[in-house]
């Protein structure tokens, strides 16, 4: 079954930002406080007024440094620390939207139950017939669709958590796009164009996994997770990962020495290996700054 839907969906208006995230993860790792990330942002934005730019400022800021000590101006923030010593490599790029989608529950439910839903658990959507899909997705009534239109997002935000919310909608799954879970096609729809989404199915690396199996679990203090708790995991829906891809990441991280694997015939659990957080992070972070 798909994850519940969130109670309460946010407005989202500030996408990805993939270079000033970066700035901001650098500047966090190297000690500035979240104040300074802000400022320093603000002062480089282009935007329409001051105020605008620290509204984006700190929305940037917030994702990155998500799993920040809020009463401390200078702590280790794991997420800084890897997607800085990752840079601007792609490893960065899928850690920045893993990050934003668990901290923008509008992000995270149209992965999860659009795209995670219908393209790897393969369900119909809650409270949309087949038939009302095909008409409100492509206008096809007769054929498979492959992608997921604007308008068909639309209509189940609507019907399904009463958001009418077009924009948080656009820039949601932009920022899905941006972060490399989806691409987009142009499709012929009533004489129009428009853009349809499909899960890119790539994935993320096994260093972004561990980052999620960190964050998700050893932070939580769950150090030995079973194997079927990993594929449903917020890193498989919003990658839109089938479960097999999933445990080729985790025997990755084991080559890696991150995390370790019983091995048993229905799959054994995966327990990580370091004894913190904190400690798996620099060790993820120097990793991804040796290469």
């Amino acid at each position: 079954m798909s994850p519940a839907v969130p109670e309460a969906l946010a407005s989202v208006r500030v996408g990805l930002r993939f270079t000033e995230a970066v700035q901001a993860a650098t500047m966090a790792a190297a000690g500035c406080s979240r104040e300074e990330v802000v400022e320093k942002l603000t002062a480089g934005l282009a935007a329409p007024d001051v105020d605008h730019a620290r509204r984006v400022a700190g929305t940037i800021s917030r994702r990155v440094l998500c799993d920040a000590e809020a009463d401390e101006d200078e702590v280790l923030c794991p997420l800084s620390t890897v997607v800085a010593a990752a840079g601007r490599r792609i490893d960065a790029r899928h850690l920045l939207l893993y990050a934003t989608a668990r901290h923008e529950p509008l992000v995270m439910a149209v992965a999860s139950e659009l795209f995670y839903r219908r393209f790897v658990l393969g369900e119909a959507l809650a409270e949309m017939s087949d038939r009302e899909y095909a008409t409100f997705n492509t206008g096809k009534l007769f054929e498979t669709d492959d992608v997921v239109t604007h308008r068909l997002v639309n209509e189940y935000a609507r019907r399904r958590w009463h958001l009418d919310d077009p924009s948080s909608i656009q820039c949601a799954l932009r920022i899905l796009r941006e972060g490399g879970a989806l691409g987009a096609t142009w499709i012929s729809r009533d004489e129009t164009r428009c853009l349809g989404y499909f899960p890119t199915h790539r994935g993320p690396s096994w260093r972004v996994f561990v980052y999620a199996l960190l964050e998700e679990f050893a932070a939580r203090g769950r150090r030995s997770v079973p194997r079927a708790h990993l594929r449903t995991m917020a890193m498989a829906r919003v990658f839109c990962l089938r479960g097999p891809a999933v445990d080729v990441l985790a025997g990755e991280a084991a080559e890696h020495g991150f995390c370790t694997i019983r091995r048993t015939r229905s799959g054994g659990p995966v327990t990580v290996a370091q004894s913190s957080f904190a400690e798996a992070a620099l060790r993820l972070a120097a990793w991804l700054d040796a290469r």
